[in-house]
């Protein structure tokens, strides 16, 4: 099994880092290979431009792109770690999603709509907010953050996903991060093997 971890987060110690270094621990563990693609370091260029949408016509993309689908082809497991900005993902990410998963390469569009090419892989995303869950329900925004990565992307382009949000991360006590920490964990131990193992 393999899989392909998509971190977006600057830095060096925020909490998602805290998720990133249990979600690689777990993998280790269970002896699954993966690539990170941390988008920061990597300094991944993450505008779609008319060059882009042109290589896209053609049934191609640049070579930078190429090695990013290879690598989603290659993985069974999708692992998203992101904080929640704008009610949205991070610009660096959502670029990667507009450059990478394109069309031809992670759906295409038939009469009822778009057909996901990416079936029978699996999805665990991991987000951030400052908000308190509590705050999310209360403006509905829970489900839009859930809906969009879930439903609007990952889901309609074929993977199975597991989502959940981390709340109110920068103003809670070390006792309830750590709590946090171990949900990671627990989740991390329900990946499920791709279809013919």
């Amino acid at each position: 099994m393999k899989a392909c971890i998509l971190f977006a987060h600057e830095g060096e110690s925020s909490f998602c880092h805290s998720i990133l270094s249990h979600v690689t621990q777990s993998l280790e563990k269970q002896n699954i290979e993966y690539k990170l693609r941390d988008l920061y370091k990597m300094n991944f260029q993450p505008v779609f431009r008319s060059e882009d949408m042109k290589l896209v016509e053609n049934g191609t993309a640049s070579p930078d792109i190429l090695e990013e689908q290879t690598i989603i082809s290659e993985s069974d497991l999708l692992v998203m770690i992101y904080p929640v900005w704008w009610w949205s993902t991070p610009a660096i990410l959502k670029g990667y999603i507009d450059r990478v998963f394109t069309d031809g390469f992670a759906f295409h569009y038939e009469e009822k709509g778009p057909v996901g090419l990416l079936a029978d892989k699996q999805a665990m995303v991991f987000t951030t907010t400052r908000e308190t869950a509590k705050e999310l329900v209360g403006k509905g925004m829970d489900a839009v953050i859930e809906k969009q990565i879930a439903e609007g992307t990952l889901g309609m382009i074929g993977y199975h996903v597991d989502y959940h949000n981390f709340a109110a991360v920068s103003h809670i006590e070390e006792g309830a991060l750590s709590n946090m920490l171990r949900q990671v964990d627990e989740r991390m131990l329900h990946i499920r093997q791709p279809v013919g193992v």
